[in-house]
């Protein structure tokens, strides 16, 4: 048997660590409220002036965002200070999370620029950063944390500050915003035909995102979050991602695939910076 290639053991070295972050991570105390009264009590409104000036199309401009790194730390410490089990609404308490995991994705990006990808960075996704005052990782909170809410609109929602990931949106999530901008970053992933979902008609073969391989599991079995065990249903199971994300798909290609079930393949990952520079 041939040895694995430096990509596969990197694919099972991170999927071995999917599964502990999900066995034995932290999980949160979630309110008993969705869109209620107390939405929206954490304000983010220094993230939405950041990512409104330094993210268009889905790209940052990490160059001159840099520069003022600080007020990026500033909201840091904010969301290190406050605690989120304190939140009467678990969507405000899934925005502060999110808005968490993006803010430190990008500060590590911040921390190394220039760098082309996430993964030039040593320990960036196990490093531990203080998040509602605990110390958590980017793996944590992925892993146990955001998955714990039960939604696998999540993995659409958090930037991995990859080309190949879910597209960074110019303002923050926020506990009154959530179900929308939920739905939304589905349907920019899906209608995302490099990296998110294309048909290729010749041989009916749907390409989704491999965001849907490792995760695919979450929208399968959402009752299993954040388990580890629902994170293999995806990859035994992927005919059964069509009917779930065709509700997000652009028309045309939700249309075509309902004549006829298309065999299901998986998107390679591009893990290069979105960079807005790059991308220019």
């Amino acid at each position: 048997m041939p040895a694995p290639t430096p990509t596969k053991r990197t694919a099972i070295v991170e999927q071995a660590v999917w599964l502990v972050a999900a066995a034995w991570g932290w999980r949160p105390r979630i309110g008993p409220l969705q869109a209620g009264a107390g939405a929206g009590r954490f304000q983010h409104s220094e993230w939405t002036a950041l990512l409104g000036r330094f993210v268009q199309n889905a790209a940052i401009d990490y160059a001159t965002m840099r520069r003022v790194r600080r007020l990026v730390e500033v909201y840091l410490h904010r969301l290190a200070e406050d605690d989120p089990e304190r939140f009467a609404d678990a969507d405000d308490q899934l925005a502060f999370y999110l808005n968490a995991y993006n803010a430190i994705a990008i500060h590590q990006v911040l921390l190394h620029y220039p760098v082309a990808s996430i993964r030039a960075i040593p320990g960036a996704r196990t490093r531990p950063y203080p998040v509602g005052r605990r110390n958590v990782s980017l793996q944590t909170l992925h892993g146990s944390i955001l998955r714990a809410f039960g939604d696998p609109r999540i993995h659409a929602a958090i930037s991995t500050t990859a080309r190949g990931g879910a597209q960074i949106q110019p303002q923050a999530f926020t506990g009154s915003n959530l179900q929308r901008a939920l739905d939304t970053a589905m349907r920019r992933l899906l209608h995302d035909n490099a990296h998110g979902a294309r048909l290729d008609p010749a041989t009916n073969t749907l390409y989704l995102s491999s965001i849907f391989r490792s995760f695919g599991g979450d929208f399968l079995q959402p009752q299993a979050m954040p388990g580890p065990l629902g994170l293999l249903a995806g990859w035994r199971h992927r005919a059964g991602l069509v009917p779930l994300l065709r509700p997000y798909m652009p028309p045309d290609l939700a249309i075509a695939m309902q004549q006829t079930p298309p065999q299901v393949r998986f998107l390679p990952y591009d893990w290069t910076i979105n960079d807005r520079l790059f991308n220019a």
